[in-house]
This record gives structure tokens, C-alpha cells and sequence, in this order.
């Protein structure tokens, strides 16, 4: 039984609001006219904050990055690279033939 209410309820309110519609027009239009300027108004005013912030979080959030991004990368010596004491000392050895 509920429900059966609902279904007519919603049709009345539908048929009604039709009605009113079509005889209030003109002073729907007015309503509109001037209810359409404060919501634009308020919905520019919101976008514009949410943008705003958005901006503002993501400088910050590169200025945070930018801290930890001072790590330098060093060269790093391979096996081959690093002298070790038989290199050196046939260095040494050419080092003294030579002369």
C-alpha cells in the first residue's frame, strides 16, 4: 500500500508541477532570472577556490620534492677501475724500464 502511494504521490507532483509550468511561465522565467546569476556566481566563486588551492598544494608539494632531490650521483668505480697492488706495482715495473 505504501508504495502504491509513492507512485501516486510522485505522479501528482508531476502532473502539478506540469500545470504550474505552463500557467506560471512568465514568472518562472523571472524566478530563473534571477536565481541563475547567484548560482553562477557561487559555483565560478567554489571552481575558483578549488583551483586556486590545487595550485597552492602542488607548489608545495614540488618545493618538498625539490628537498630531497639533493642527493648527487658519484661515479661509481668498477672492479677493473680500482687500482689494486699488482696494477700498481707493473706500473711501477714499466715505470722503471722505461727509464
Amino acid at each position: 500500500m505504501g508504495m502504491l502511494l509513492a507512485v501516486l504521490g510522485g505522479f501528482l507532483a508531476v502532473v502539478l508541477g506540469i500545470l504550474g509550468l505552463i500557467f506560471w511561465f512568465g514568472k518562472f522565467i523571472l524566478l530563473l532570472q534571477g536565481t541563475l546569476p547567484l548560482v553562477l556566481i557561487l559555483g565560478g566563486g567554489i571552481a575558483l577556490f578549488i583551483g586556486i588551492t590545487e595550485i597552492k598544494d602542488t607548489i608545495k608539494s614540488k618545493e618538498e620534492e625539490s628537498k630531497f632531490d639533493t642527493f648527487e650521483e658519484k661515479p661509481v668505480q668498477t672492479v677493473e677501475e680500482t687500482p689494486t697492488e699488482e696494477k700498481k706495482e707493473k706500473e711501477e715495473d714499466t715505470e722503471k724500464s722505461d727509464s
